[in-house]
């Protein structure tokens, strides 16, 4: 295989792991010439690769029919739905993370230590490798295919076949799932968080599924699932702030009329809600199978999830990242089949603009105090938030909707009209996230709650998916969705599809909400295929009072991602093999 230029040599020696405190020596007494001769040195070159390994990834995700950035300085997200990029956009044609993992398989074989602790570390370094590659191959398509270091003035390579590309990421994957442990007992070189068999195994699973090898897809993912090391988070009582909300969802849910079990409902809504947060955010979660983890460190905290996506009205918000209509409208019914009617952009804003009149002109603090005394079925527009699928409220702030598990204290959601198009820090679209927002602070505008890159949710949804293609909707298909269903208190999925394209459908909305904001729902979308994405990135976008957030505009160039011109500057051999449209 070839090798490739790149600018980046070993990178920062970042510990990722919360657990850890290994010593760290400062770059300026790191000589090439001494270096790579010990266990330690062995140790920094791969907390190197770990450096890499990224969180929260809602971004590719504001490229989609889920949300929205109405900030173009942060990114080219509404440009894309826009079909407006081009290749003066860079959505991370990048090697960084690849020279650094090579350098490391190059350099490691001359630490004097055990080789089989070698081995494994070789291992987890290319689970990193491995990821990058999906990445860059789901995005652009063919990419250069290097598994060595080049020398700076070495000749430029051209793109590799998309399927070489592909075969590589599978077999990288399954040879690594083979070497690693199913887990780690803790402590110095054996931190819980690094890179697992399960790991190994589930970023398998979602490369078959995304090239469509839904054999290998069903394989990968029943092997977890089988070796039974992971499973659903699930709480078993509610906290005095959970059940302030549980017994506010009377307004929310006909639990007797609808024969819907309170408890289970608000418990399976919090198990849901609260896996991401505080002392559930970590290695031990049994959902967590792959973990970016964080540290109250300044060079290690996660801004995304305490300042970019929470609303101003939670202190230190930006709501830079908001979620649309559409996918508030693709939540379940409460009977977990159903997806409700589109309702006319006239008719919910004339419905928004009767209830928000009745708190029109109040500040925050007086909002707060009366939106509990309020009759909120009495009003046509909150209807359309009544009887729906728990995680609903869980995932999603809408107005007038309470939350009392916050470090605001008391807190009820509010969206006021002549913010859309005009703040910065509020939502344009009339929603703001509430899943995965930050509840312990490192600082004012940072979190240290690790994050799951891969949880096991996934996996059961990619078995599912994967089983519809080559089984049909059967019973292991309807046992897989019915964990999640039972986790977050929703009755289980049918037993009978009238069709494999009805099962497809079915198991593509369960998975666009189950997963939504974790930025699955990018590569999804393109996989599905054109006709996909020409029904859901089409139209425009309106926020509940009228305001047109974005008109989305689809092409199928946009299967692909454009190679930047400063890749071609570099590499003139891509000038001439630049992707479709661009």
């Amino acid at each position: 295989m070839k090798n490739i230029k790149n600018l980046a040599i070993l990178g920062l020696f970042t510990v990722a792991f919360a657990s850890c405190d290994m010593e760290v020596v400062p770059p300026s007494e790191i000589a090439a010439e001494n270096f790579w001769k010990t266990e330690k040195d062995a140790w920094y070159g791969l907390n190197a690769c770990y450096a890499q390994m990224g969180g929260m990834d809602i971004w590719d995700e504001m490229c989609t029919d889920n949300a929205h950035s109405h900030k173009p300085w942060e990114g080219p997200y509404e440009l894309i739905q826009q079909n407006g990029v081009s290749s003066e956009s860079d959505r991370g044609y990048s090697f960084r993370t690849i020279r650094i993992v090579n350098n490391f398989l190059e350099k490691v074989d001359g630490c004097e230590m055990d080789a089989a602790l070698r081995e494994r570390m070789k291992a987890e370094a290319r689970y990193f490798r491995a990821s990058d590659y999906l990445d860059l191959t789901t995005k652009f398509g063919k990419v250069p295919l290097v598994t060595t270091v080049m020398e700076y003035d070495a000749p430029n390579v051209k793109r590799d076949p998309v399927e070489t590309v592909q075969a590589f990421i599978l077999s990288e994957l399954a040879e690594i799932a083979e070497i690693l442990p199913d887990s780690y007992p803790g402590g110095e070189g054996y931190e819980k968080g690094r890179i697992t068999r399960a790991g190994a195994l589930a970023l398998r699973a979602r490369a078959a599924l995304y090239f469509g090898n839904f054999a290998e897809a069903e394989a990968s993912a029943g092997k977890i699932i089988q070796e039974g090391h992971h499973s659903l988070f699930r709480v078993t009582s509610l906290n005095a702030a959970q059940q302030k909300e549980a017994d506010e969802m009377e307004q929310y849910i006909d639990f007797e009329a609808k024969n819907i079990d309170k408890d289970k409902f608000v418990k399976g809504m919090f198990s849901y809600e609260c896996l991401w947060h505080k002392e559930n955010a970590n290695p031990d979660n049994p959902e967590y199978l792959v973990t970016r983890g964080y540290m109250a460190d300044d060079n290690n905290y996660d801004w995304t999830r305490y300042t970019y996506i929470r609303p101003s009205q939670l202190i230190s918000g930006y709501s830079s990242y908001e979620p649309m209509q559409g996918l508030i409208d693709a939540y379940w019914d409460i009977d977990g089949k159903t997806i409700r009617p589109e309702i006319p952009v006239a008719t919910r804003k004339e419905n928004f603009a009767k209830i928000t009149a009745v708190v029109e002109g109040m500040d925050q603090t007086t909002y707060i105090k009366t939106v509990p005394t309020l009759n909120l079925k009495e009003y046509a527009y909150m209807d359309e938030f009544r009887n729906r699928d728990s995680r609903l409220y869980a995932s999603m702030l809408f107005p007038f909707k309470g939350w009392h598990e916050t470090d605001f204290g008391t807190f009820y959601y509010r969206w006021n009209p002549s913010w859309a198009g005009s703040d910065g820090n509020e939502s344009w679209t009339g929603y703001s996230y509430r899943k995965l927002l930050s509840l312990t602070a490192y600082s004012d505008w940072a979190s240290m709650e690790d994050y799951p890159v891969i949880r096991y949710a996934e996996v059961l949804l990619t078995y599912a998916e994967a089983r519809i293609q080559t089984k049909g909707w059967d019973a292991e298909v309807q046992k897989a969705l019915n964990d999640l269903r039972d986790r977050c208190g929703m009755p289980d999925v049918p037993t009978v599809m009238p069709s494999k394209e009805a099962a497809l459908d079915f198991v593509r909305n369960e998975r666009r909400i189950e997963l939504a904001a974790e930025g699955q729902r990018y590569d999804d979308i393109r996989r599905y295929g054109s006709a996909y994405c020409n029904k859901v990135m089409n139209g425009t976008v309106y926020a509940p009072n009228g305001y047109e957030v974005v008109n989305m505009t689809w092409s199928d160039r946009l299967m692909l991602m454009p190679i930047p011109q400063g890749a071609m500057d570099l590499n003139p051999l891509l000038r001439d093999d630049q992707n479709p449209g661009y």
